[in-house]
């Protein structure tokens, strides 16, 4: 998250600043849960509520800090999970039996909407949240398992120095950068990281189901892959998410997921990337276009430009302005 400033991340998705905690309470309970919220100095010295949201399908990005030490007890969640990055101070957050001291740059917490939540924040501290709706989480981890489950619940603590952790940490820094960038343009970009993330956090973090994620997945013929990628060019233009492309093959998404994995040696998050930039190519490659570089990015679903730039590059050896200018 180095690229993105964040001293004042979201600054344009304001939604509460004030220095009531009475009325902090009842804003930022309507747009995360009711809970209570108590500032430990009596008087409320300090007290500072700042809340700063980007809303997508399925999940929100949020900026929170209350400016002195509180405490805060919004019971069960119920209804979604927050991944709280700790960007200054410190908090003790206890998620059903087990507690995460997060501090910038090593703990995180992960709370889950079925078990009770307590949390003491420090003076200063202002955290990046991540909100993913329990009912995304579900469908998801239903997908993965390929059955129905029960309640999905997380181990509180996030070890940011750890490889998973790394990855969720890098991940939520480019959801940031593409909020703050405006590619919320490309419409279901940000969605599509949102669900990544969700399927990030199930594949590599301890949970309740983590048993059933893990048993051996069964590889489909090869010939899936080839029905997967016609299907994703059919539809590349379309909103769909990898369950989707699960479910038109007619295999589990565990089981295509293993598929690519043997037979292309790669996965299938970096599969549909290459159908997305071969036909980014073949739109670029049109001489009857006359759109932009970055209109044709967005038409073949690759929102972020710069990432995908240095994707294209790597792929084909050169700069998609350079083929844009060659065809033309």
């Amino acid at each position: 998250m180095d690229a993105v400033n964040l001293r004042s991340p979201l600054a344009r998705h304001a939604l509460v600043d004030t220095f009531s905690p009475e009325e902090a309470r009842q804003e930022i309970g309507r747009i995360f849960c009711p809970h209570f919220l108590s500032p430990r100095q009596a008087n409320a010295a300090g007290f500072h509520a700042v809340h700063r949201a980007s809303r997508q399908r399925g999940y929100s990005l949020n900026f929170v800090g209350y400016g002195s030490e509180v405490e805060i007890d919004p019971g069960e969640l119920s209804s979604f999970f927050l991944l709280q990055i700790p960007l200054a101070g410190s908090a003790e957050v206890r998620c059903g039996t087990t507690t995460a001291q997060a501090r910038p740059g090593h703990i995180a917490s992960l709370l889950s909407p079925t078990l009770p939540t307590r949390m003491r924040w420090s003076d200063g501290c202002a955290k990046l949240i991540v909100l993913i709706e329990r009912e995304v989480m579900q469908r998801q981890c239903a997908d993965l398992a390929d059955r129905a489950v029960d309640k999905v619940e997380f181990e509180t603590a996030v070890d940011l120095s750890s490889l998973a952790g790394r990855l969720a940490l890098n991940h939520v820094g480019l959801m940031l950068e593409s909020v703050e960038n405006g590619n919320a343009a490309f419409g279901t970009y940000l969605a599509r990281l949102g669900e990544s993330l969700s399927s990030l956090l199930l594949s590599s973090l301890a949970h309740s189901q983590r048993t059933a994620l893990d048993a051996p997945a069964p590889v489909a013929a090869s010939s899936t892959i080839g029905r997967a990628q016609d299907w994703i060019r059919a539809n590349i233009e379309r909103d769909f998410s990898v369950g989707d492309i699960a479910m038109a093959v007619d295999v589990s998404l565990r089981s295509l997921q293993e598929t690519v994995r043997r037979h292309n040696g790669t996965t299938l998050v970096q599969m549909i990337e290459a159908v997305r930039l071969d036909h980014f190519r073949s739109l670029l490659n049109d001489p009857q276009s006359r759109r932009s570089v970055t209109e044709l990015a967005g038409q073949a679903g690759l929102g972020h430009l710069g990432r995908a730039a240095a994707a294209y590059r790597r792929r084909y050896g050169e700069t998609p302005s350079q083929t844009l200018r060659r065809s033309r």
